[in-house]
């Protein structure tokens, strides 16, 4: 039984979150980002993924963010959101509360920091499956401290409400076999910009990507590429964001996201929250090259 939804395709948008001089949640900032996101070809919008700071905002803050996501989306694209925590009674408070705020569907990650075993992983998943909302499964081994194998995600995709897993470890292997034994009854996506062309070729059903906040079009472009077999334009485009993924690597994602976002867009990004250090603005003009390099400001008025 195929438990896929049809917007579980294709790019989601990670949201970042924007914050202001003093570090408090720049709400209006996230509102417009949000209303570009949903006048975008992406998917689905994703508030309080990884790149959204998630682990650094209060759960009031966390709500808030939920709350004006939704508003400013006006149903206009589908809203996913983060709902991950290390305590189980935290997730499932954060679930409800998106429910009731009207999110399409919530993306958790396992349990992270206590020390989990795989039984204390499907427990997690079962709570949060009688709440009743659309579960986006992430496994991402390096941030929750373990991996949740294919045959694992089999298990807890048992459960009637995760309707798709967010694949997110290294190993080519295992993104075979989760696509091989999963792909039939609930979508799999990338996890990792750094994968989106080997995945995507692969058959993955999308991929989600923080860069989609500014410039989304040229991650839709790509994913439309490879559903049309246009594989050579697909990998150019990929390769070309080399330089984007390295400047990424060194100075932080949402930060550099955040940067372009700002000044090239119009859009909100302010800085980091600790314990993520915000770049200088001498580091920063390495962005400026990259962007200038890649054309990325006129691809995303075409």
């Amino acid at each position: 039984m195929t438990k896929k939804l049809d917007y579980m395709k294709g790019i989601h948008s990670i949201l970042t979150t924007p914050f202001n001089e003093d570090h408090s949640v720049d709400y209006d900032g996230l509102r417009r980002n949000v209303e570009f996101g949903a006048k975008s070809n992406v998917d689905a919008l994703i508030v309080l993924g990884t790149q959204g700071e998630f682990y650094a905002l209060s759960e009031t803050e966390k709500k808030e963010c939920i709350r004006v996501t939704v508003e400013a989306a006006n149903g206009e694209k589908p809203v996913i959101a983060g709902t991950s925590d290390s305590a189980t009674y935290t997730t499932v408070q954060l679930t409800q509360y998106a429910k009731d705020a009207g999110a399409d569907a919530v993306i958790v990650t396992p349990p992270y920091y206590c020390a989990v075993n795989f039984n204390g992983v499907m427990e997690h998943f079962k709570a949060l499956n009688e709440i009743g909302i659309p579960i986006v499964l992430y496994n991402a081994p390096a941030r929750q401290g373990y991996n949740i194998t294919p045959d694992q995600l089999v298990q807890l995709c048992e459960l009637e409400n995760i309707v798709a897993i967010k694949q997110a470890t290294q190993n080519i292997v295992e993104q075979e076999k989760t696509l091989s034994l999963l792909s039939e009854s609930v979508s799999v996506f990338g996890g990792s910009e750094a994968f989106m062309y080997p995945v995507l070729t692969m058959g993955h059903h999308g991929t989600s990507t923080t860069a989609a906040t500014c410039f989304p079009q040229y991650f839709v472009d790509m994913y439309n590429a490879v559903q049309e077999n246009n594989f050579l334009k697909a990998r150019e485009m990929f390769d070309n964001l080399a330089p984007f993924r390295r400047v990424c690597e060194k100075l932080g994602h949402a930060a550099v996201v955040k940067y372009i976002s700002e000044k090239y867009y119009g859009l909100a990004g302010g800085p980091m929250r600790l314990p993520l250090a915000t770049p200088s603005a001498e580091q920063l003009k390495e962005v400026d090259a990259v962007v200038e390099k890649l054309g990325i400001v006129e691809l995303s008025k075409n």
